[in-house]
């Protein structure tokens, strides 16, 4: 009777241990787990020469200004599109390229509804604490979704306010940024950027 009841009693020692072992094997894969490339989303891939077919319509084409390395100013084009493979949790998409029509940053935007200001403050957007809280932690749920896939963000701004990611190696600079900086007034957004594309880096 003895020995049974200390068979029992191992067993059931034993077999709780072999879980937390296995829950704390399987944490450890995920954390070690290699980050994925930056390379870029919705369908749309940075530092290729963009062309009409990588999107389902360009909505809007038009030159912008951007600057490179030692701040010089340069010349591209800012397309807005909408891509092949939208994310439901974005409204509104662009793309930007250099002279050479290389992609160097690919942007999506979210704008929640709000209310329009009355009175002395006509035109801009009235201010809603629900509005602001819902933004952010949608832009919260998204960072975490982007940890998972990228690893560690590189900087975190002060309650969530910006999100930003970084991969450099020898032959490239890409980063991802995501904001909430703008959540009072209903809206975030996501930039994915090919730093050396760009001229901000050295190539």
């Amino acid at each position: 009777m003895n020995k049974k009841l200390i068979n029992l009693m191992l067993t059931l020692l034993v077999f709780p241990l072999g879980i937390v072992s296995a829950q704390n094997s399987a944490e450890e894969v995920k954390t070690t787990q290699t980050p994925n490339t930056i390379n870029g989303a919705f369908g749309v891939f940075l530092g290729k020469h963009f062309a009409s077919d990588m999107v389902k319509k360009i909505i809007d084409e038009e030159q912008h200004s951007y600057l490179g390395i030692h701040k010089t100013k340069l010349q591209g084009t800012l397309f807005q599109v909408e891509p092949n493979t939208p994310d439901p949790r974005f409204q509104s998409y662009s793309i930007k390229t250099t002279e050479d029509g290389l992609i160097y940053a690919i942007q999506a935007d979210y704008q929640y509804e709000v209310e329009p200001a009355r009175g002395k403050k006509a035109g801009k957007v009235k201010k809603q604490r629900n509005i602001r809280a819902t933004c952010k932690a949608a832009v919260k749920e998204l960072a975490k979704e982007l940890q998972d896939s990228y690893g560690k963000p590189r900087g975190k701004g002060w309650d969530g306010e910006w999100f930003s990611f970084r991969q450099i190696t020898d032959t490239s600079d890409k980063s991802l940024r995501l904001y909430a900086n703008r959540c009072r007034t209903g809206m975030y957004s996501i930039i994915y950027t090919d730093m050396k594309i760009q001229g901000v880096t050295q190539p």
